[in-house]
């Protein structure tokens, strides 16, 4: 049985530096951890008091981890047998929000499907570039972008920076009349208002998988199928002394123990073979000065 926590909480605009230091807070819950195995219907109200539905997301279901459309107030994740953490949570914002008594825009941040919680980010790892509409300036209102004079084009990164091995999924937005979603961008029109979350989760299994055929194994095969952002182009542009090193100096800085672990295996498996390389080569060396 998943231990799974659930309940509803609030996401509150412009407290991207520091989301739950920013006022965020549970309108019910948290419930459990409780055990369950299978499916769990759960269902959350479209307003709870001033605050208004946003979407529901699900961590360590059967399913993996992720985010249902806006405005599915029901859904039915199931839990996989076991004492793995889960969560359902139902989230919400309060009243306000761009073009409410300001000027026209989309607002926008970062949220963590893997761990049913946002990203908190600021200039230093700022996930976010703007090529149309004005961004507000930092450090909290920059995750706004008003459309008074052209449509706001925001585009995430692929990776998110300095998170290790947290990938870009899918923009989740709440007006597709007027929200465009295009791969890792999405487009607010002119004169229009929304909000727009970039969801991030942990990479899926494949990427964690031992190679198909052993007896042919790749010791930079860690390496080459890293998922931490940077890792992969050091091994397409370093020789290998030069990747070792820099590797070495990235992996300090990983943050999730799993994609830290699999680049230092991936260095331990490296190390080994250009030792071995080198052990086999030094022989020959000193055959050919005699």
């Amino acid at each position: 049985m998943s231990l799974v926590t659930s309940g509803a909480e609030t996401w509150v605009p412009h407290t991207h530096r520091h989301h739950h230091g920013g006022g965020t807070t549970w309108l019910f819950g948290p419930d459990g951890p409780s055990l369950i195995t299978g499916a769990d219907p759960t269902t959350v109200p479209a307003a709870i008091g001033s605050y208004e539905f946003l979407f529901l997301a699900a961590s360590g279901t059967t399913s993996g981890d992720m985010t249902y459309d806006a405005g599915v107030l029901s859904a039915t994740p199931s839990f996989p047998a076991g004492s793995d953490p889960g969560s359902v949570i139902g989230w919400y914002v309060g009243p306000g929000g761009p073009g409410n008594g300001g000027p026209p825009g989309i607002v926008f941040d970062a949220f963590n499907a893997s761990a049913d919680d946002w990203i908190d980010w600021d200039h230093t790892n700022d996930p976010f570039t703007v090529t149309s509409g004005a961004r507000q300036p930092g450090p909290d209102d920059d995750d706004e972008v008003v459309t008074s004079d052209a449509a706001a084009v925001v585009t995430a990164a692929e990776w998110f920076p300095g998170a290790g091995s947290l990938v870009f999924d899918h923009w989740l937005v709440f007006d597709t009349g007027h929200q465009h979603v295009s791969a890792n961008q999405v487009t607010q029109d002119e004169q229009t208002s929304g909000y727009a979350i970039a969801v991030y989760k942990q990479p899926t299994s494949p990427h964690w998988k031992w190679p198909d055929v052993p007896w042919a194994y790749d010791p930079w095969w860690w390496l080459k199928n890293s998922p931490v952002e940077g890792v992969q182009q050091v091994i397409r542009e370093q020789g290998e002394a030069a990747q070792i090193t820099t590797l070495i100096d990235l992996s300090t800085a990983i943050s999730s123990p799993r994609a830290r672990a699999m680049v230092q295996h991936g260095l331990y498996e490296a190390l080994i073979s250009v030792a071995h390389q080198h052990l086999n080569e030094s022989p020959a060396r000193e055959l050919a000065t005699h």
